[in-house]
């Protein structure tokens, strides 16, 4: 018995570390209060294992278990989550990790390829040509973003060509 518990005790400071290494340095802060996904539209629209659930996952030491989840890629990083976390987690960061760790192993989910292929072409995952409404409203047309702006589309297609993600041929 002292073995399955050695066994689950090393995978869960494998996953833990894992995610630290890749950016969610806040995890073992978490005291799955929940506050973090009471905000997160993304908990709203049904994606099951984002903020406390993800961290919740990953500190039971199911990380394999769940790199297939689609659930990361529907964070839209409103951060939301991370103003209203009272112990200073940084769930947006930790979701993060975890989308590095999904591309790290290729485990890339079929319903994020348009957000991503959004992210290559114009250095936002969801865009939609707001032009219209915004001279509309008294802005500029153009939104001060990488949407616009050339070199930093390039920018963000060299990062994406030459990570993980790039191998993956959806660009």
């Amino acid at each position: 018995m002292s073995e399955y518990i050695k066994l689950e005790s090393d995978k869960i400071s494998e996953g833990v570390k894992t995610i630290m290494d890749l950016g969610g340095h806040g995890l073992l802060r978490c005291v799955q209060c929940g506050a973090c996904s009471a905000v997160c539209p993304g908990v709203k629209a049904g994606f099951p294992v984002l903020c406390r659930m993800l961290i919740k996952k990953i500190l039971d030491g199911q990380l394999e278990e769940i790199i297939e989840d689609s659930s990361s890629w529907g964070c839209q990083a409103c951060n939301r989550c991370t103003e209203v976390c009272p112990q200073g987690v940084r769930p947006q960061e930790v979701v993060f990790a975890f989308r590095r760790y999904q591309a790290n192993d290729l485990a890339f989910s079929t319903s994020a390829i348009t957000s991503q292929m959004n992210l290559h072409a114009y250095g936002h995952a969801v865009f939609t040509d707001a032009r219209e409404l915004r001279a509309k409203v008294g802005l500029p047309p153009e939104a001060p973003t990488s949407a616009y702006n050339e070199k930093a589309q390039k920018e963000i297609q060299t990062l994406l060509d030459n990570s993980p993600m790039g191998e993956l041929g959806i660009f």
